[in-house]
């Protein structure tokens, strides 16, 4: 299903923006060395919030849907990430369950490092401890991003600001910054922005036609993140 060579998987697993492609080289080395490959298809549970443990996971290839444990009733999505986004490492940290349940996107190529040799890596560097420590502390920058997010009051920005984030535009970028698209639906748009149908279909189609964005079936490419990204910061 994903025939891509071993030394471009590394690649793409440690040049992100990301907290893994800022850790030490030896560290990055260790894991690397210890990962397993999997794949998953679309909609399959990578793992959920009632799960007592799990391991740490890359995303080589494809897309995954977050969703958080703490919203009531109907649990919203709340982050799409990409590849190069290394996430899992909380309970690890903390001994508890896990605040989220990460379901693929696509079908989606993985690295998926067992959580006794992350422990054992971690008895021989303790150090590494700290690494792993400024994980934890980007997927908080995640959550805060998606509420800061829903605090501006223009739709407009609104909407820039989330479509940046979604397709793994705004830093940490993803890891193939090039791929500027996502998997996404209007509806599920509109919820992630807060707005109504036809508040979101006009706010699209006039950045459509002001060349931003490109919009297909089920999905939507990001043509100018410049200019996204400044629509984003007005004030």
């Amino acid at each position: 299903m994903f025939d891509i060579p071993i030394p471009e998987r590394l690649q793409l697993l440690t040049r992100g923006e990301g907290w893994f492609g800022r850790a030490p080289r030896e560290f990055k080395e260790a894991v690397l060395g210890a990962v397993d490959w999997q794949t998953c298809l679309a909609g399959e549970a990578l793992y959920r919030v009632i799960d007592e443990s799990g391991d740490p996971i890359g995303i080589v290839d494809g897309s995954i849907d977050v969703y958080s444990r703490f919203a009531p009733g109907e649990n919203p999505l709340l982050h799409i990430g990409h590849e190069g986004l290394w996430f899992g490492v909380g309970p690890l940290l903390s001994g508890q369950r896990r605040r989220a349940t990460v379901v693929a996107r696509t079908d989606t190529l993985l690295a998926r490092l067992p959580s006794r040799a992350m422990r054992q890596l971690l008895a021989a560097e303790p150090e590494w401890w700290r690494v792993l420590g400024s994980g934890a502390l980007e997927y908080g920058d995640y959550f805060a991003a998606a509420y800061a997010e829903m605090l501006i009051s223009d739709s407009a920005r609104r909407c820039a600001a989330t479509l940046l984030r979604i397709t793994g535009l705004r830093p940490p970028r993803r890891a193939r910054p090039d791929r500027a698209s996502v998997v996404v639906t209007q509806a599920e748009l509109g919820r992630l922005v807060n707005v109504s149908r036809t508040t979101l279909v006009q706010i699209l189609q006039q950045l459509e036609r002001n060349g931003l964005i490109e919009q297909g079936y089920r999905t939507l490419r990001v043509r100018d993140a410049s200019a996204l990204e400044a629509i984003a910061a007005q004030v």
